[in-house]
């Protein structure tokens, strides 16, 4: 799940577009005949990013339930484990690409705010193991791509519990 963004408090913010995602062919198309021009990206996954699950299944029921938090395994009287504590990369998208859609006035130099991220980036870690994607963050256009205003002893954050 995108979890956390970069949204900073910087007063300029105020004054930033806020540069969209497409995320499907369909959708990069409708937006360029709607004169965006789309800045196409492969999907890079990050092996840091994943959540983690267990499976228990009711005895008696045999229906199932699904656990991410390790304090809240069922009582082994009433349920076995049948999948293990295991990791997996949490985001499903439509395509293995997606669009920043630029205005066709972004000018070099401009800060902009990138609403839905297409790369991967830490924005949070749960001290159980779970890391959670960056969701947004302010970026600056260099007339060819966006360099993402991103510092992860910043704009990464730690949760315990």
């Amino acid at each position: 799940m995108a979890f956390w963004n970069n949204w900073s408090k910087k007063p300029e913010r105020e004054k930033m577009r806020v540069i969209k995602t497409a995320r499907d062919i369909e959708s990069i198309n409708e937006a360029a005949k709607e004169g965006f021009r789309p800045l196409v990206i492969k999907l890079d996954r990050s092996k840091e990013i994943s959540s983690k699950f267990a499976v228990f299944q009711n005895k008696l029921t045999g229906e199932i339930i699904d656990v991410g938090d390790f304090r809240g395994n069922p009582s082994e009287d009433d349920y076995e484990c049948v999948i293990e504590w295991t990791s997996y990369y949490p985001h499903n998208f439509p395509s293995p690409y997606a669009a920043y859609l630029l205005p066709k006035d972004l000018e070099k130099g401009e800060w902009v705010f990138l609403e839905d991220l297409i790369e991967d980036m830490i924005g949070a870690k749960w001290n159980q193991g779970d890391v959670y994607r960056l969701e947004s963050a302010e970026a600056k256009w260099n007339g060819k791509r966006f360099e993402i205003h991103y510092d992860p002893k910043k704009d990464s954050h730690e949760f315990m519990g």
